[in-house]
């Protein structure tokens, strides 16, 4: 193992000591291992607080267990990583789009699932914890019966599932944070593109005022006759910092400990063809790859570069590869 550890979020939701990946996900790590150089370089700061990553720092970094996370704060930690977190994050904004349901039993998915179908939206199931785009099941895909079942045995496992409305997606981006010893500090913002699948495939490597501009500018409409306005600059950085409010209020306890929580990103999404205008996807309470790619940038990109940072699917010889392209010199 080491600092970059991709299957966290599948870590925890098998909620067990020690966990061992799949084949696909282990040479991922083995594959892309490098990346720690680049957000662990200062400090030995893990992908993602678990059990594993813990032990892996108590016995091959050597650094003293009083100076790591004990069983009780994993939990705690483990606990806050699960998406239901986001209900209450997005309870305390000023948030328009329909808010997302955590289901706990069998009745309340089936009452979800009529109610759904019977006003003709689409929408999705996932599962409390998961990475990548796994965990999804989409209306749109999946018979109910089939559905019906995964919803089932997800709940048996992990305690509840969440419910949400499919939105007409424009362009995912996410709010970045790092959290340290006393406050939650913004530290800009990723742009991506994921894959039909949901995974993470590239990220543009631009100034955190580029993305912003991108993000903010208007779109055109379905049929192309006019512009419509998405987020303004204003709203955007209301969002962030009402953002980085709650995040402090409920991270506080994980304030002046010997260890840090570290980095943290909100993904959400501009909208299009629909009366709101942007939306709230999930809290990702570790390091992701857009936080990797504006660390890049924000140390190698000169003012008015722009480039990509891609990651290929697993090749015919079962390895992955990932590279940062510079597109655009200043």
């Amino acid at each position: 193992m080491n600092l970059f550890y991709p299957s966290h979020d599948i870590a925890l939701g098998n909620g067990i000591r020690h966990f061992n990946p799949p084949k696909a996900a282990q040479m991922l790590q083995e594959d892309l291992a490098w990346l720690e150089g680049i957000f662990a370089d200062q400090h030995s700061q893990p992908w993602g607080w678990n059990w594993d990553t813990r032990e892996y720092l108590a016995r091959e970094r050597h650094i003293d267990r009083t100076q790591l996370p004990d069983d009780a704060q994993l939990e705690a930690l483990r606990m806050l990583s699960n998406r239901r977190t986001m209900i209450e994050l997005l309870q305390a904004i000023d948030y328009k789009a329909p808010m997302p349901q955590y289901l706990s039993t069998i009745q309340e998915v089936d009452n979800y699932i009529q109610q759904a179908d019977e006003s003709g939206l689409p929408f999705v199931l996932k599962t409390p914890w998961s990475s990548s785009g796994r965990g999804l099941i989409r209306s749109s895909q999946t018979p109910r019966p089939i559905m019906r079942q995964r919803a089932l045995a997800t709940i048996r496992k992990m305690g509840g599932i969440m419910a949400e409305r499919w939105m007409p997606k424009l362009q995912d981006f996410a709010l970045l944070y790092w959290v340290g010893h006393d406050k939650v500090t913004s530290i800009g913002y990723s742009l991506f593109d994921n894959d039909s699948n949901g995974t993470y495939r590239q990220g543009y490597l631009l100034s955190n005022e580029a993305i912003e501009k991108r993000i903010c500018a208007p779109f055109p409409s379905a049929n192309n006759t006019s512009s419509t306005g998405s987020l303004s600059i204003e709203q955007l950085h209301q969002i962030r910092d009402q953002i980085s409010e709650t995040l402090t209020r409920m991270l506080r306890p994980y304030f002046g400990l010997p260890w840090q929580v570290g980095y943290l990103g909100i993904d959400l999404m501009t909208l299009h063809d629909c009366e709101w205008t942007w939306a709230c996807c999930e809290m990702n309470l570790r390091c992701t790859m857009g936080i990797v790619a504006r660390l890049w940038a924000d140390r190698n990109l000169s003012n008015g570069s722009e480039g990509r940072f891609m990651i290929s699917p697993m090749g015919n010889d079962g390895h992955f590869e990932a590279k940062f392209l510079i597109d655009k010199e200043h």
